[in-house]
């Protein structure tokens, strides 16, 4: 089997207080040489100038209108269709087979054009506020949702939680007690699950947000 190619899609408006900690995980994956690291930000800003002290190439893929947390459907319709092209095309020209999408910024403008093209996705979720009508949709769709802490994964809502998974670093395991060991169980959550993933996805629940009800 071909080493699997990851794309995490940054958005500049999705930037957070655990992005550069992210950022860092994601430059530990890299060295591991077990995924190909494959990243793409919106803009130019705070996570491209992070990505660049790390040492981690990036792409950078405009998205005209960020979609955000709590816009109401029909404005998400909208701002998706204005800025899908790029999107499209990225999807055409790079061969992914799982998208991380690092928080629900990402997600909401990544993850449909994921859907579309049979790929499956996970989020990292860093804090369980009110869902918006899309935001539900998405989150019901993505294969995992990786809570950053206890608490997150203790408040997102009930019809999410067998989906929800504590993240690697948040855990209270003997590893985590040293930072080579807690570096390298990062490197095996991350991996393995993305492994998991690669099999090929369910076409019965990867349906498109067109045809969603």
């Amino acid at each position: 089997m071909n080493k699997m190619t990851v794309l995490y899609p940054f958005m500049e408006d999705g930037y957070n207080e655990q992005t550069e900690s992210f950022i860092e995980e994601i430059s530990w994956i890299q060295r591991s040489r077990r995924v190909d690291v494959l990243i793409s930000v919106d803009k130019p800003g705070r996570i491209s100038s992070l990505l660049k002290k790390a040492h981690l190439p990036f792409e950078e893929v405009p998205f005209s209108r960020p979609v955000g947390a709590r816009d109401f459907y029909f404005t998400v319709l909208f701002k998706l269709v204005c800025s899908s092209l790029p999107l499209f095309f990225f999807f055409r020209t790079h061969k992914v087979h799982v998208v991380h999408c690092p928080d629900l910024i990402s997600l909401l403008c990544w993850g449909n054009t994921a859907k579309m093209n049979r790929v499956r996705f996970v989020v990292s979720v860093q804090n369980a506020e009110k869902f918006s009508h899309y935001a539900s949709l998405m989150l019901a769709d993505a294969a995992k949702l990786i809570c950053r802490t206890e608490d997150v994964r203790n408040k997102i809502p009930p019809r999410f939680s067998s989906a929800a998974w504590l993240a690697p670093a948040a855990q209270d395991i003997p590893e985590n007690l040293n930072i080579e060991t807690m570096r390298q169980n990062t490197v095996d959550f991350w991996t393995d699950l993305y492994a998991s993933l690669y099999g090929g996805p369910d076409l019965n629940k990867l349906t498109g947000l067109l045809n969603k009800d």
